[in-house]
């Protein structure tokens, strides 16, 4: 059995509270001396510390939480996830924090107080909040409670946020096909609760009509942003006799959907259809072609989510941030071929 804090005082005829000081850094003073000797017996006793017992007092766990936008059997599995988390995780291995994730959703919760109880528990100082969906209810009651948080890839009023220009990639994205001589582009949506894929799809339709080129509804379709539900919706752009020369995804996943389901209607990529995403997960140069993508700093964005909420939890300023974007060109893209 370890030694405790009352082994040490017994043994240096001394208060458990001034062993307690001695070895928390507070919240009194303990005279040099004295904290040099607790920390020598400490280690003559072989003392380790309880960190919940340190955490009722300094009411800090040193632990932050991730709360995911669903929880989903293949989330572990998920590259975008795996990526923000893996961003967060070395951040908080640096800083001496540990990671816990939570598996309760945030998007189907029928009340806020159903995840506040968790996320407030005193289990975690603070969370990060990954594409949470626009309408979280978790969101304003977070704020109302002040509660700290951050937001990664989405923006949320009254909050600290890490985003991507997803404006600015979706152009570059498109530049790139109209460059190549595309004319006729559809676009794989993801669904109207995230808010990225609403800026992607406003940001495509923009540049349509600011193009001059032909928006048409048929081509615009909504997929869940995963791999199984894109090329399940893929059939609408593929199936049709006018179908489009190019298609801009609003995420990687759903490009291999798109990949796939192209590849069993024996449509050669990209001579007879270009395909570009957004992400750059760590599986895109192995796609079949490997693929064109939109990169957001998604590990950075993690990283930068966690450094902003430490600074919320000491209880200093934290600004959003707004990373840049990069057009990342592989072989999922040509110019159209001539159609007789």
């Amino acid at each position: 059995m370890s030694a405790t804090i009352k082994d040490i005082a017994q043994k240096l005829n001394i208060s458990t509270s001034t062993v307690s000081y001695a070895l928390n850094g507070g919240p009194r003073p303990v005279p040099p001396a004295v904290k040099e000797e607790v920390l020598r017996v400490a280690r003559e006793l072989k003392y380790r510390p309880n960190r919940l017992a340190k955490s009722l007092v300094t009411r800090r766990s040193h632990t932050v939480g991730i709360l995911p936008t669903l929880a989903a059997p293949n989330l572990a599995v998920s590259p975008y996830f795996q990526m923000a988390f893996n961003g967060v995780l070395n951040q908080a291995e640096i800083q001496g924090y540990d990671v816990l994730v939570f598996s309760r959703p945030q998007s189907t919760a029928s009340k806020a107080d159903d995840i506040l109880s968790v996320l407030w528990d005193g289990r975690t100082d603070g969370t990060v909040l990954i594409a949470p969906y626009v309408d979280a209810p978790v969101i304003p009651a977070l704020l109302q409670l002040g509660v700290p948080f951050t937001v990664v890839n989405s923006r949320v009023e009254g909050a600290v946020c890490v985003t991507c220009d997803n404006r600015h990639g979706v152009e570059s994205a498109l530049n790139h096909l109209v460059g190549l001589g595309h004319t006729k582009i559809g676009h794989l949506a993801g669904p109207d609760v995230l808010e990225d894929a609403r800026v992607r799809q406003a940001a495509f339709e923009d540049f349509m009509r600011d193009s001059g080129l032909e928006l048409r509804p048929e081509w615009i379709v909504k997929t869940e942003y995963t791999s199984e539900s894109a090329e399940q919706e893929a059939h609408a752009l593929l199936d049709t006799k006018d179908r489009p020369t190019a298609v801009f995804c609003g995420n990687d996943e759903a490009a291999l959907g798109l990949l796939r389901a192209a590849r069993a209607r024996g449509i050669r990529m990209p001579d007879e259809l270009s395909v570009v995403g957004f992400d750059n997960i760590f599986n895109c140069e192995h796609m079949h072609p490997p693929l064109t993508t939109v990169e957001q700093p998604i590990g950075e964005m993690g990283k930068a989510a966690f450094e902003a909420l430490i600074d919320l939890i000491e209880g200093r300023p934290a600004q959003t941030v707004v990373m840049e974007t990069r057009l990342v060109v592989r072989e999922s893209t040509a110019p159209p071929a001539r159609r007789a």
